[in-house]
This record gives C-alpha cells, sequence and structure tokens, in this order.
C-alpha cells in the first residue's frame, strides 16, 4: 500500500464518484444527477487552491481510497479539514483507512477537525477510534446542530514534529 499526494483531480473522479454514490445514503438527494455535477465541480477546486490537497491510498497501483484536506472549517479558526474521506468497502477493516488518517495528519501540524453527519454511524465509529488512537485521548467531541452532525477536534502541534521531523509527499505501508 502506498500514499500519496495528487496535484491533479483526473485519476481521483473514478473513486470520487463511487464515494458520491456511497454517501447519497446518507443525505436527501433529489436530483442526483445535480448533485454529482456540483461535487465534481467542488472536487476541481482542488486542483486550484493551493490550500486544498488530495491524498490517495493505492494497492497493486490501483486507487482504492482517498482524503480530501482543505482548511474549510464548522469548528475552528484556523487548522485543517479532512472534508472528504472514503475507502472502498473491499480494503475496510485492513487499517487502510486509519494510516491514510494518520498519514495525513502527519503533514499538516495544528487544529484538525473531521465533521461526521450524525446519521453516518459507521463513520463516526471510525473516526472516534482513529482520532482517540491518534491523539491517545486528547481530543473533544462537539456536536454542531446546524449540520446534523458532530466534530472530533485536536491539535497535534506538539507531537507532529516529534514523529515527523522531515515532511515527506508519500509513504510506504
Amino acid at each position: 500500500m502506498m500514499i500519496t499526494r495528487l496535484e491533479g483531480t483526473t485519476d481521483i473522479i473514478p473513486i470520487f464518484k463511487e464515494y458520491l454514490e456511497y454517501m447519497s445514503h446518507y443525505f436527501v438527494v433529489n436530483d442526483h444527477d445535480s448533485w454529482c455535477k456540483g461535487a465534481l465541480k467542488n472536487l476541481n477546486k482542488y486542483s486550484m487552491d493551493p490550500d486544498r490537497h488530495i491524498y490517495i491510498v493505492r494497492e497493486s497501483g490501483f486507487i482504492i481510497g482517498f482524503a480530501l484536506v482543505n482548511k474549510h472549517l464548522r469548528f475552528n479558526r484556523d487548522g485543517f479539514a479532512v472534508a472528504e474521506f472514503y475507502v472502498q468497502k473491499a480494503h475496510v477493516r485492513k487499517r487502510t483507512g486509519s494510516r491514510l488518517a494518520e498519514y495525513v495528519f502527519e503533514q499538516f501540524p495544528g487544529n484538525w477537525e473531521v465533521a461526521v453527519t450524525s446519521n453516518n454511524h459507521s463513520a463516526r465509529l471510525f473516526w472516534k477510534q482513529v482520532v482517540s488512537s491518534y491523539t491517545h485521548e486528547t481530543y473533544s467531541e462537539k456536536v454542531i446542530h446546524a449540520f446534523d452532525g458532530c466534530g472530533f477536534l485536536f491539535n497535534n502541534s506538539s507531537y507532529v514534529t516529534v514523529r515527523n521531523c522531515v515532511g515527506s509527499e508519500s509513504g510506504r505501508f
């Protein structure tokens, strides 16, 4: 398994569409085509905005998951957010998702937040386990009703520099 950062969005579009299909189960989507077009338009911002980052995980040359990171925050004034996150079902429960999340966190010391919609129970459990383990239980969980979900918030500044003295753009696990 290899984790890398992408500069463009072309390679991620097929798995992003798979992700949208998965996420459509958690939201009321009246016009699926328009919703997907809007999401793909938003995805294209990741190739233009220096504050947006795409990380992918590959196995046997195939993209099996991704994490989109930006600075569009719901809970903090500054820091980083996991905006979208997906690992294909065949790779769930193999630590693929937790390795990808931890790798992404290590790239940016500072405030972090991960927002999860309230009805995505498996995602909420996943993020609670990952953030709890990564931070040694030094995080907070907040509810925001306007979002209809919760956020996991933490700051990794004090220990990212110890773990990751030199930044890296790819990692093998």
